[in-house]
């Protein structure tokens, strides 16, 4: 008996093991169609309504889709539940992230839109 006791709590480490509910899973779900609709209605009012200016599309649609990002991996990636040290590198990816972001946008704006035409064209 004392070695069934034993295998019986053996598979309990003693981590505290904490899941995510159902219910936050359909608010996710629920978070993410509003924004899936918001980047649709953003593209349809630029496309259709008004003049936007280019960068202010792009700052609106890189938003919506951070916000998307965010969510998945906080929720469905489960860094929110995961170790302080997972949590630190989920979010060193996101700085790199930014920084490569900025370089490149800073790069693009600094050659202008659209590309000048040049001597042999």
């Amino acid at each position: 008996m004392a070695e069934q006791h034993t295998h019986a709590h053996a598979h309990h480490h003693g981590d505290k093991h904490t899941h995510i509910s159902r219910g936050t899973y359909y608010r996710v779900f629920a978070a993410l169609m509003v924004l899936m609709v918001l980047t649709v209605a953003a593209w349809w009012v630029e496309k259709n309504l008004l003049e936007i200016p280019g960068w202010l599309a792009v700052t609106i649609a890189m938003s919506i889709a951070i916000a998307k990002t965010v969510l998945i991996v906080l929720y469905f990636m489960h860094v929110k539940i995961s170790s302080r040290m997972t949590q630190v590198y989920a979010a060193g990816a996101f700085v790199w992230l930014i920084i490569l972001f900025v370089i490149t946008m800073g790069d693009y704006v600094a050659r202008g839109w659209p590309p000048q035409a040049g001597p042999l064209s």
